[in-house]
């Protein structure tokens, strides 16, 4: 069984009905994360008495019933939360004084987009737990500030003092999403950097901000010219970071969204029958080179448009789901499943031995077998027929081929079996 993921709890402290029902309801509905609300300084404050470690971050009202200058900030930041403060009206001493407290940003609710504004900046900050970012920059103080801001926003962070560094700490962390580097450095400048990254990594797979104390129009543009995607001249605001950071990394967020749409089956989540071409063909040449077996099974739900036509589509895209979900646990890190047509789906993968592969396709039958999906109070039960060869072939085509010769003897001899050869 698998193990119940907690969802993310949020803390929102805020007086306006209105403003607090909309926030929760979308953090909810589009994050899935949990909000506990209060309206008052002495609400927040009971809550936090009883559970203070849980909240990944708090969302707070500057100007409470109860707490009307702020108090509420200074509170919740002492309780080590990570905080977004909004109010109905900001002005620079009021900014400054927040921006001391260690805030991560503050919102003006003046407008329907400041809600969108705090939604998508708690997903953001959610999802940057995820985002790796190399910092280099020769000075300490400097490094300092920037990776106690990206900190702050739950970036992770590898730090190097110069160039050649940095290069070693990329080969080293190759998963790095965002960098972030000085021009100014010994052994390799910031503009030798940028370059040497460029002949590895493309714009779209990693951005490159470069940063300096001696911003002008000039340095901005050279910076940009050899490979970077943005420029910042210190100092800066902590906002400004903050945004050119984030519009950064997005840009490669959706790139990445991009390119896995073409590759994925939009239903199921798995890869698609395209992806098992282009994966499939390496691993077919892989396996020419190497003395193991390429094993080929063809796979498809028994009676899917008899659930179709009972119970309705709706029903069908569910036994979908359900079974792709299976399928992806029992090939997780050891070779790929794929939705290929409707109700087929298929599976590569290389062994050095073909001993216990039956057993393997088997008790996944089983496990399909034997957990129904439940859909509206029906348990509806689940079959699937598998044909699995691992014969050499010349082409990945024959491969697939024979898989499906075997997987049309499965369904002609009653469904729900394995038949290899």
């Amino acid at each position: 069984m698998d193990e119940e993921v907690k969802p993310i709890e949020i803390l929102l402290v805020e007086d306006a009905k209105f403003y607090r029902s909309v926030i929760k309801s979308q953090l909810e509905k589009q994050l899935g994360f949990h909000v506990t609300c209060a309206e008052t300084f002495q609400e927040a404050e009971k809550i936090l008495e009883q559970n203070s470690e849980n909240f990944f971050l708090a969302l707070l009202d500057l100007n409470l019933p109860d707490a009307p200058d702020g108090e509420i900030v200074e509170y919740v930041m002492k309780k080590n939360i990570p905080s977004v403060v909004f109010s109905g009206h900001f002005n620079e001493e009021m900014r400054d004084d927040l921006m001391s407290k260690k805030i991560i940003d503050y919102v003006l609710k003046d407008s329907p987009a400041s809600i969108e504004y705090v939604i998508a900046t708690v997903k953001r900050l959610y999802q940057n737990q995820f985002v790796k970012v190399l910092l280099v920059d020769d000075s300490k103080t400097a490094r300092y500030q920037m990776r106690e801001l990206l900190t702050r926003y739950k970036f992770q962070v590898v730090e190097a003092n110069d160039g050649l560094q940095g290069l070693k700490a990329l080969e080293e962390n190759p998963d790095v999403k965002l960098v972030i580097t000085d021009y100014n450095m010994p052994n390799l400048d910031g503009f030798e950097f940028t370059k040497k990254i460029r002949t590895q990594y493309s714009k779209r797979e990693l951005s490159v901000i470069g940063v300096s104390t001696y911003g002008n129009h000039a340095l901005s543009a050279k910076f940009i010219k050899v490979g970077a995607n943005d420029f910042i001249t210190k100092p800066f605001l902590n906002e400004e970071f903050f945004c050119r950071v984030t519009q950064n990394v997005e840009i490669i967020d959706y790139i990445n969204a991009m390119k896995n749409s073409v590759i994925t089956d939009y239903l199921t989540g798995l890869r698609n029958r395209r992806y098992f071409y282009q994966r499939g063909a390496a691993m077919f040449q892989e396996s020419m080179e190497g003395n193991g077996y390429l094993i080929c099974a063809l796979m498809d739900i028994d009676g899917l448009k008899r659930v179709n036509d009972t119970y309705g589509h709706d029903c069908g895209d569910e036994v979908l789901r359900h079974v792709a979900k299976t399928l992806r646990q029992r090939f997780a890190n050891i070779g790929v499943i794929t939705r290929f047509n409707g109700g087929e789906f298929c599976a590569i993968m290389y062994r050095e031995s073909t001993e216990d592969s039956i057993e393997f396709f088997e008790a996944m039958r089983n496990d399909i077998e034997n957990a129904p999906l439940h859909y509206n109070n029906q348990a509806i039960t689940c079959t699937i027929s598998m044909g699995v060869t691992w014969q050499n072939t010349e082409n990945l085509d024959d491969l697939v081929n024979l898989s499906e010769r075997f997987l049309a003897k499965a369904k002609e001899t009653g469904g729900n079996q394995v038949i290899v050869g």
